[in-house]
């Protein structure tokens, strides 16, 4: 079998890991398929972008038109929402083949991913739901509500997150229908959602440090172009944010593919010494 050069001792795991290990091996495997999985996810934030430059070029000369808004709104959200899904199981399967070592293979990944699109609809609803429900809420409140206060609101919508979040790579690394997926990932994260939420919660640190440093910039640029810039202005913001999402998702997706490994791992050895 053709071999890459993968991470020491990733996948399998040789035991059971601390917070910080998981996010050190995530960033090996992350580190090892940057180039290999960086187009499909700066693909995969550009759709995500869609309803926002949607809602910039489109909305403004539909005005009045309500039904209108509506049917294209429904529309463009299913579109998003199916890509989104496609290009999440490709990366995701890319990092489960580079953290075992084997050559990634587009024509296979291409073949699973549309073979299995229809439930894994489900599968990634159910382990990224929640977070998708915390972004919606911060778009939808935004203007009105500072930033504070949506992370305050959202707090309590990262411990069901932690329970479900581990269905996405047991339904693509491992082959597992949906349901089963939902079910493996819910059982093997209640008694350990704890070490869920740690990793949850260092990873999404790591991500804002990059936000936040791309906010500065824009902030340092602002009073150099001037109010006769803002168009510009906000194409770089745009810019900055697929760039940082581009490098986040597939490390947000590694950290989960090895999270659920390690917690696959306890659970394997807690029925052992129960057997």
């Amino acid at each position: 079998m053709d071999t890459l050069q993968a991470p020491a001792g990733l996948l399998p795991l040789p035991r059971p890991l601390m917070t910080g290990e998981v996010l050190d091996a995530a960033f090996r495997l992350f580190r090892a398929a940057l180039l290999s999985c960086l187009p499909y996810s700066g693909l995969a934030v550009l759709v995500l972008e869609l309803p926002t430059l949607y809602a910039t070029f489109m909305i403004p000369g539909l005005r009045g038109k309500d039904l209108v808004i509506s049917h294209y709104q429904v529309t463009g959200f299913l579109v998003v929402l199916a890509l989104s899904v496609a290009l999440l199981g490709v990366i995701t399967l890319r990092l489960h083949e580079i953290s075992r070592g084997a050559k990634p293979r587009f024509r296979t990944e291409l073949f699973t991913v549309i073979r299995r699109w229809p439930t894994a609809v489900i599968a990634t609803v159910a382990a990224l739901g929640f977070p998708m429900l915390l972004y919606a809420i911060a778009s939808t409140f935004n203007p009105m509500f500072p930033n504070v206060v949506i992370f305050v609101l959202g707090l309590p919508l990262v411990w069901p997150m932690a329970l479900f979040a581990a269905a996405l790579p047991a339904f693509w690394c491992d082959g597992l229908g949906p349901f089963a997926a939902i079910g493996r990932a819910f059982r093997i994260s209640w008694r350990r959602s704890w070490r869920m939420v740690g990793a949850i919660f260092a990873t999404a640190c790591l991500v804002l440090v990059f936000y936040i440093l791309a906010a500065i910039l824009v902030g340092l640029l602002a009073p150099l172009m001037g109010r006769a810039d803002l168009f510009l202005l906000a194409t770089i913001r745009s810019m900055v944010a697929l760039v940082i999402g581009a490098f986040g998702v597939p490390f947000v997706l590694a950290m989960l593919v090895v999270a659920y490994e390690d917690l696959k791992l306890r659970d394997l050895e807690r029925r052992k010494a129960a057997a």
